[in-house]
Formats: structure tokens, sequence, C-alpha cells
């Protein structure tokens, strides 16, 4: 499967203009632990049979586990799964009330990542 990356650059310019949008101040970011967010469903992809329901399930998992944000990591999870959706040919079908709720789900541990990767099945 021949499928398109997260560049770092692009999520944080999505990161801070989702801020920016509610007259907010982004968090600070660390680079190592976005490398790291970021490297984490690349190595799922390598690794094992995965869909892009499951790896985009893992951009959104990485980033709620490295944490590279002091603040709004639910925010950036949500826009990195459907940033590599997008640049993938894919649209997530959900308002963004559910995503929201789902993010907090899998944020506490309530949901996992492979219950969020049929979730997004479900919903492409």
């Amino acid at each position: 499967m021949n499928l398109r990356s997260i560049d770092p650059n692009v999520l944080l310019l999505l990161y801070q203009e989702s801020f920016a949008e509610n007259g907010e101040e982004p968090g600070a970011h660390d680079a190592p632990r976005l490398d790291a967010a970021l490297a984490y469903p690349l190595n799922r992809a390598v690794t094992g049979e995965a869909d892009v329901a499951a790896i985009a399930a893992a951009y959104a998992r990485g980033v709620l586990r490295y944490r590279p944000f002091t603040r709004g990591n639910q925010r950036a999870a949500v826009l990195v799964l459907e940033l590599f959706l997008s640049l993938n040919g894919w649209q997530l079908e959900a308002a963004q009330e559910e995503i929201s709720s789902v993010m907090q789900q899998v944020d506490a541990a309530a949901c996992d990542e492979e219950m969020l990767a049929n979730w997004i099945r479900a919903r492409l």
C-alpha cells in the first residue's frame, strides 16, 4: 500500500491555525515527541497488515500517546487523523462533535486503537 505520510510542519501549521480561528494561543510543541508521534503509525504500517483506517487510528493514537503539545493534543489528534485521510483520498463522514467525543474516549483509554480503526472504517 502506497500511502502519503504526515509532514510535521504541515501538522504544526494546521494546529496553529485551529487555535487562531478561535482567537486562542496554541500550545508549544516538543519536536522529538512530535516526531515520535508521527513515526508510530509508520512503524505499524511496516510491521503488519494495516489499512488506511488502521494507520489513521495509529496517527491519532500516536499524538495522544506521545502528547507533543502542551495543550490541545486531542485537537491535534483529530487534525492528524483527518489530514492523513485527506492526503490519501479519503474523508471521514462524522460530525465534529462525534469525532471529538471519540478522541476523548481514546485519550481516556476507554477506546483502544483497534476500536478507533473500526469506528473510522465505518465512516469512510
